[in-house]
């Protein structure tokens, strides 16, 4: 190997990478019990507080037996049939013709440990109608025994109702109470029957209060659905099957409207289908995300290590070929602990500080000692402060592609495209024959390089 210094120089470099990878696969291994640690912390602060919520509702619920006489063959008999009566239950679910609701959250944060979670309180008031149709038997011949009807309504986390919601139909004050077991939501409230007459208008107004974790969300179940939500939470995360119609986000809050009709959901189809096969149902929602995921950006911070393992290695060998420098592979090992231990840094000053505080004070730290250290290896300030001024670029841009994920790939590219064009001038001139200390003779130089020695070996003449 001491015949070729440069390659025996390279592979020394390349495993020393591999080498670097198991500690940065530590940091990953941290970032990740971190993260899940987080996560039950959230868990633990919504068991006690209250989940995420879905308000479903509110439906008029109708249970009634249908009795009617059916027609059946006698076994043994041939041609021969009797009747026999039957009866089965049924249920008539009637959907608000329009609902409109009003709503306010706030938010407050909570600390499990060092981990901050999100929480909030809500105020809702919504507006609707029904339209009562009559209930028809689906048999020709069939009677009709209406049972007691309820108006239904529902959250995901009961837990997080602050009072019990204040309701009225027709103008009637309705005490909501928990629902029989076999209804689909967990709230009801009993309507007098004699409302229910065909074609009857019956106006419904509903308030309650109510409280959950981290994200809150709408089934449109009626035939026109109309959502207004405003919050002073500066960073809302929309999703579900509907984003909103109008919305605006600023520094001191949103504001979004949704407006959902019948016809482009299946929500009611899905609310109707019976038993456990039931699809999921089709809603909107909002986030309360916190948009600077600390664990997240330090994960993804990980993902670029290597590169920029490999930049920093690269420009130092560069540099050692071009300006004669002489790095000792173990004095690349300390550069490279340095890099990885930056990681590490980030992610435990970000769990207590802004993300990018957390990362100038972690970047400032590791640039300051390896610039020290660069400058007893080089021999002097000089070439240290200009390899701290690579350090720095290098970490600039590292914080660039973190912070603007949509143009990270771009600015990746970007990246590699400047280091290996930065590569290749620098490198231009090197007689990489001689450095590999390889037998080549000027018979397998180029002809283009001997031609361009050659002019540069002769001397000048008097014009």
């Amino acid at each position: 190997m001491h015949k070729y210094p440069l390659l025996s120089k390279l592979l020394l470099i390349g495993f020393l990478m591999v080498l670097l990878a198991i500690p940065l696969s530590l940091v990953r291994d941290v970032i990740a019990e971190r993260t899940a640690n987080r996560f039950n912390a959230t868990q633990e602060v919504a068991r006690a507080h209250a989940g995420p919520q879905t308000i479903t509702g509110p439906v008029l619920w109708l249970p009634y037996t249908e009795t009617f006489l059916r027609t059946v063959k006698v076994e043994g008999q041939v041609g021969q049939t009797r009747e026999e009566l039957v009866t089965e239950q049924r249920v008539s679910i009637q959907f608000p013709q329009t609902l409109e609701t009003q709503s306010q959250l706030t938010t407050e944060t909570r600390m499990r440990g060092i981990f901050p979670v999100t929480v909030y309180t809500s105020q809702h008031a919504s507006k609707g109608r029904f339209v009562w149709e009559e209930v028809q038997p689906r048999n020709r011949n069939g009677q009709v025994t209406l049972g007691q009807p309820l108006l239904l309504m529902g959250v995901s986390d009961a837990r997080g109702l602050l009072a019990a919601p204040q309701l009225r139909l027709a103008g009637t004050a309705l005490p909501m109470r928990q629902a029989p077991a076999s209804s689909p939501l967990p709230l009801a409230a009993q309507v007098d029957l004699a409302q229910l007459k065909p074609g009857a208008v019956l106006d419904v107004a509903l308030t309650f209060d109510l409280a959950g974790t981290g994200r809150i969300g709408w089934v449109p179940l009626a035939d026109e659905n109309s959502v207004t939500l405003t919050s002073p939470w500066p960073h809302p995360s929309f999703g579900g099957d509907f984003l909103p119609r109008t919305r605006s986000v600023s520094a001191s809050g949103f504001e979004a409207t949704w407006r959902v009709p019948s016809l482009s959901s299946g929500a009611q189809a899905q609310f109707a289908q019976a038993g456990k096969e039931r699809a999921p149902l089709e809603q909107f929602s909002v986030g309360l995300e916190d948009p600077v995921d600390v664990y997240r950006l330090t994960e993804r911070a990980t993902k670029y290590a290597g590169m920029f393992i490999v930049l920093t290695f690269a420009a130092f060998f560069v540099l050692e070929m071009v300006k004669r420098w002489r790095i000792h592979p173990m004095q690349y090992l300390m550069i490279g602990a340095a890099l990885v231990l930056f990681f590490l840094l980030v992610l435990s000053l970000s769990e207590h500080l802004d993300f990018s505080l957390a990362y100038g004070l972690a970047s400032t730290a590791c640039i300051a000692l390896l610039g020290h250290y660069l400058r007893h290896v080089l021999g002097g300030w000089r070439p240290g402060l200009a390899m701290s001024g690579l350090l720095v670029a290098l970490y600039g841009v590292l914080y660039g592609i973190l912070v603007s994920e949509d143009n990270a790939l771009m600015m990746g590219s970007l990246l590699l495209f400047g280091v290996l064009a930065a590569v290749m001038v620098a490198t231009r001139q090197i007689d990489w024959y001689n450095v590999m200390g390889s037998d080549a003779t000027p018979d397998t130089v180029l002809p283009a390089a001997r031609s361009e020695a050659s002019s540069q070996s002769k001397p000048a003449t008097a014009g």
